[in-house]
């Protein structure tokens, strides 16, 4: 399943060649059947939401164990990558005219780092309730249509997420790990759009 993305759609999203080193497969750009996903595709909510099985659940589980010790460093390393893009970081009042250094040492980026992987425990924690978990990011969702994020910025979080993910998990990041989290992402991606673009 996704393994036949190509290089060339993660190099329309700008993605660097560290990152796209490290996850040659880039699975995140897929989607449930294995398809290349452009990015006007990914802007749009597909037709079909993804679906996170038992298996994927239990591995995000078991791993969440690990990532949640080390939550805020993972979640810095993951806006950092993400206000690489200026696009990104133009949409965020309080990190626009910050410098890389200045945003590292930012408290006003560590609130917003907590309150995100806050979330993301949220999710976690709540997959087994559909109900909850659909509740939650549609909630999301309407509250990033006020702060004026575009959808397709959410596309770029999963990634980053697995990026930053890698180094905490260590030995235990194996391919069935970046598959879980990106089908995770995918999934909240899905219905914080629902949203955000109907």
């Amino acid at each position: 399943m996704g393994l036949s993305c190509s290089r060339e759609i993660t190099d329309r999203l700008g993605l660097t060649e560290k990152m796209k080193d490290q996850n040659t497969r880039m699975v995140y750009l897929c989607n449930q059947e294995g398809e290349e996903m452009s990015s006007g595709a990914m802007r749009g909510v597909p037709e079909v939401k993804p679906v996170l099985t038992a298996e994927t659940r239990e591995i995000i589980l078991a791993s969440w164990e690990i990532i949640k010790k080390d939550i805020e460093r993972v979640g810095v390393v993951m806006f950092m990558g993400l206000l690489e893009d200026p696009d990104v970081k133009g949409t965020f009042m309080d990190f626009r005219d910050k410098t890389a250094e200045e945003l590292r040492a930012s408290t006003a980026l560590r609130s917003h780092v907590l309150r995100v992987m806050g979330a993301v425990e949220k999710v976690v924690a709540r997959m087994d309730s559909e109900d909850k978990v659909v509740t939650l990011l549609h909630d999301l969702g309407q509250r990033h249509v006020v702060y004026n994020a575009r959808p397709e910025f959410l596309d770029l979080v999963g990634p980053q997420f697995n990026t930053a993910i890698q180094p905490a998990l260590g030995d235990r990041w194996t391919p069935e790990v970046e598959q879980a989290w990106a089908d995770l992402f995918r999934y909240i991606t899905h219905l914080m759009k629902e949203t955000m673009v109907m």
